[in-house]
């Protein structure tokens, strides 16, 4: 027999899985400014793939709550070495692109840029 708690755990199961259709929708979003921003400062994104490291609450300016999600990465300039590299989304759009400290593409080992972010606000 359907009864209340039938209900309501029908109710809670369509709300997880719009939750994780909506999670899987902003990580392809995540990945496609990654892949922009990596071809932008000529670098290459190793794997095609970002990985969920971080989920908190934020506030923006006008006071209002959402989740910022953070998604690391690995890049490569020449193919030799990896390096990390993080994106913020705040709720769907972008917040903050970071890449870690590396060497110019077709420049020196020794010429190590300092950190090439973009943050938006």
């Amino acid at each position: 027999m359907f009864d209340l708690r039938h209900a309501g755990l029908l109710i809670l199961a369509v709300a997880i899985g719009f939750w994780l259709w909506r999670t899987l929708g902003l990580r392809d979003r995540a990945l496609a400014l990654v892949r922009q921003h990596c071809r932008q400062a000529d670098v290459q994104l190793l794997d095609e793939s970002i990985y969920l490291n971080k989920v908190r609450i934020g506030r923006s300016k006008g006071l209002r709550f959402a989740l910022v999600r953070r998604y690391g990465f690995e890049f490569t300039v020449t193919g030799e070495r990896r390096y990390h590299g993080y994106v913020e989304l705040y709720g769907p759009r972008l917040r903050h692109i970071e890449l870690a400290p590396h060497p110019f593409p077709g420049g020196s080992p020794d010429n190590v840029q300092e950190s090439f972010g973009q943050r938006l606000n």
